[in-house]
């Protein structure tokens, strides 16, 4: 259609500045062929229907410029319909509109009078709406002219009383001494002022739109650009003495630090006022702190304008949909909302000035009503797909979505249908983090050791050392050490044994958990402390003395590695050979913070436990033997790497690792042995398993490259099947799997190897 193929072709010229649709009539009736011409037809969409809002006013001549030049342009096709051009000033304004009222209807004060007396409200500014048709009517510069200048007074006029709604506003936040001079710093932009004429109609049809990207702070760009024009273009450094110089002026000086103020005010109206509400989302039981991030602040602002019917399209972040501060905002999207579209782009040539690692979405939806499957489609690198969308987009079920990341509400990057398919049953699985009674469980994962803080426990050689200090790069799949790759590093600290506390990483470990608390609080928990009113430490050390004649000591705090214990390597990225890398660690390691490891016991204090010195028996498995490595295997098991891969981008982060299902086998459940059993062959092998291989009946360690290939493969076959997948299912999986030039397993070979072998347990069953 003529008229929307217009509007896309001005959104893709544009300088981030926002269209807004007031009515289709006029379109329709244009596109149905009542129009006379389509410069006509421009001329009335432009003059009547296309509203804009930008913070620079720069940005906003050059907009009404090209309108212009667009219709110019236009005249050479037809010299026959030359008319005036039409006056625009008022469809396109200067302003902040993250800063204003949106709302005509103003609550009334203690006394019951309203800021804006009855007959405004009922008016909705007749004399400013006067003034505008009169403008944008007028047949004379001139004419034009005085009528621009009448509505501007008239606004002016009104102005008075919102800046003092929006001075409340700003007093509710905490901002007692603001004043209305200091808030018209801002330019904040009252909508149903601004747009007089489309608020008496209920607001806006359509808003299209590419907000900023960037956080909200105090940007030298933006301002010393004010005093050189050609500040943006320097390299760092250059600018680094562009500015010193600058602020070598005592006024530059004054202003760049009242500049700096102005946002930090502005920053903290947005995180401590009522206004914005879906910017610091609730994930797993703590708030989450807002970053300001313009794009959220400007998709909440256009749900705020909104009104059931309206459409919207916005080009967004990807944060927003694949962050976790994004969370409300998503949330708010799928019940308040029916998303139309969503195609995720990663940005491999589309935009230069940004890094091609950068995504980013289109978002389209219609705003009321309720979002059952999202229609969408991720991982684009061409901006053709645009086009195609209604063929090649895949319908995620609300379910899903949910489901995917429980705490986050971050959304899948799925492409295809059939991963949707393989996702619905894949999340039907608990997440890792979720308390199931009768089943292992992981409360959390941990950092151990800091390496820049702790740094002088280290040592660099083996000699006069007492165990090594693992990092990422020591552990691979099974793998503790280097015994069956060369691809491992050897490690790079060793440190001394507790008889030696000064030089002693574990020593300081268990320093860092004494002080942390954990033990005590279980105690204080356990037993009533928080009925009197005595502090923790008060509390249980009388509690100690009364059993054992001593309070709580450093020794009473059991180190995690006096038992073996799940290590993740933290650094993983979806384009590895695998994102998730576990191991089941030998006792005594100490691990860096490279590696994340799972508690090995949980703190359950009883009675008859306080009369112990050191206190030992609170401190309880959460694993059983074969439980520890049946986890293991699941954890590095295809199926999990497959919802990894949407999740990681180059960390493995706890919440979202926490978030993600894995099915919790227990012993009497199809598939516990069978997977257990070929884990452990393949962890348990040197001197530092010893005592495990015994602990599980004197298993043999599997040492050969071919064995250990094909017992992995059976794990990787068995977790499809414990994951409830499909053979569809499974060679989707595999035939999608990101492969690398020089894999350490993952070849053609190994891929088909794990299809044959879900064959083969699929006849079989999952025997030992």
């Amino acid at each position: 259609m003529q008229c929307i193929e217009y509007f896309q072709r001005l959104e893709a010229e544009g300088q981030g500045w926002e269209l807004e649709s007031r009515t289709r009539e006029e379109i329709e009736e244009i596109e149905s062929g009542k129009g006379s011409s389509s410069l006509y037809a421009k001329r009335t969409v432009i003059l009547n229907n296309l509203y804009g809002v930008d913070i620079d006013e720069g940005a906003v001549e050059i907009c009404k410029l090209r309108l212009w030049l667009s219709m110019v342009a236009d005249i050479e096709d037809e010299p026959s319909e030359v008319e005036p051009l039409p006056n625009i000033d008022f469809n396109v304004r200067q302003g902040n509109s993250l800063i204003g009222q949106l709302d005509t209807d103003i609550e009334s004060n203690e006394d019951g009078d309203s800021d804006l007396d009855s007959w405004e409200v009922k008016t909705r500014f007749e004399d400013v709406k006067e003034a505008i048709k009169k403008h944008k009517k007028a047949e004379t510069s001139v004419e034009a002219q005085e009528w621009r200048k009448e509505a501007e007074v008239r606004i002016e006029e009104h102005r008075d009383k919102f800046d003092e709604i929006l001075r409340r506003e700003f007093q509710d936040a905490g901002f007692d001494d603001i004043t209305i001079e200091g808030i018209r710093e801002w330019s904040p932009f009252h909508w149903p002022l601004e747009f007089a004429d489309v608020f008496e109609k209920g607001g806006f049809d359509v808003f299209i739109g590419n907000p900023p990207w960037d956080m909200l702070y105090a940007n030298r760009d933006d301002f010393f650009i004010r005093y050189d024009e050609q500040f943006r273009t320097y390299p760092s450094e250059e600018k680094d003495g562009v500015m010193e110089d600058l602020l070598s002026n005592p006024e530059v000086a004054w202003e760049w630090e009242d500049y700096k103020e102005s946002m930090e005010t502005q920053a903290d109206f947005f995180t401590q006022g009522d206004v914005y509400k879906l910017q610091s989302p609730v994930v797993g039981g703590r708030t989450m702190p807002t970053k300001n991030e313009l794009s959220a602040l400007f998709l909440e602002r256009v749900f705020r304008l909104s009104r059931d019917g309206v459409k919207v399209s916005l080009l967004l972040p990807g944060t927003i949909f694949g962050g976790v501060m994004g969370k409300d905002l998503r949330m708010h999207l799928l019940d308040h909302t029916d998303v139309e579209n969503l195609i995720g782009f990663e940005n491999k040539g589309i935009f230069e000035a940004i890094d091609d690692r950068y995504r980013f979405a289109i978002l389209t939806f219609e705003y009321g009503g309720k979002t059952s499957a999202l229609r969408g489609i991720f991982n684009q690198r061409d901006m053709d797909i645009v086009y195609r969308i209604e063929d090649e987009a895949v319908n995620i079920p609300r379910d899903v979505l949910v489901s995917y990341s429980p705490e986050g509400g971050i959304f899948p990057s799925i492409t295809s249908q059939i991963e949707v398919s393989v996702l619905e049953k894949v999340v039907e699985q608990p997440s890792l983090g979720e308390d199931l009674e009768e089943a292992w469980t992981v409360d959390m994962l941990t950092k151990e050791f800091v390496e820049s803080t702790d740094k002088d426990r280290l040592l660099t050689s083996p000699e006069e050392a007492d165990y090594p200090v693992y990092g990422g790069k020591n552990i691979h799949q099974f793998q503790y050490d280097n015994t069956h790759t060369d691809a491992l590093d050897g490690p790079q600290y060793w440190s001394r044994g507790m008889y030696d506390p000064p030089n002693s990483a574990q020593y300081r470990v268990r320093e860092k958990k004494f002080n942390r608390g954990n033990l005590k609080r279980a105690i204080y928990d356990a037993f009533g402390g928080s009925e009197t009113r005595k502090s923790q430490v008060q509390f249980v050390d009388e509690l100690l003395e009364e059993h054992r004649s001593h309070g709580l000591e450093e020794e009473d705090v059991l180190l995690d590695c006096t038992e073996y214990r799940i290590g993740i390597r933290d650094v993983s990225r979806s384009r590895d050979e695998r994102t998730i890398i576990a191991t089941v660690l030998p006792k005594d390691v100490i691990c860096l913070h490279t590696i994340n490891t799972f508690k090995p016991f949980a703190i359950e204090p009883e009675e008859e436990h306080l009369t112990e010195s050191p206190l030992r028996s609170p401190y309880v498995r959460r694993f059983t033997d074969q439980e520890l490595f049946v986890a293991t295997g699941l954890l590095n098991s295809i199926a999990f790497d497959f919802l990894m891969r949407t999740k990681v981008e180059t960390h493995i982060v706890k919440r979202e690792l926490l978030e993600s299902q894995l099915p919790r086998l227990t012993d009497g459940d199809d598939w516990f042995h069978y997977i257990a059993e070929r884990a452990a062959r393949l962890n348990c092998y040197g001197k530092e398993f010893k005592e495990m291989r015994e602990r599980l009946g004197g298993i043999e360690a599997a040492v050969e490259n071919q064995e250990r290939r094909e017992l992995q493969a059976e794990i990787d076959a068995a977790a499809f099947h414990a994951y409830g997948l499909e053979r569809r299912d499974v060679k989707f999986v595999l035939d999608d799997f990101h492969r690398v030039e020089s894999p350490k397993l993952m070849d053609e070979m190994y891929f088909d190897l794990v299809l044959e072998k879900y064959d083969l347990v699929d006849q079989k069953g999952p025997l030992p």
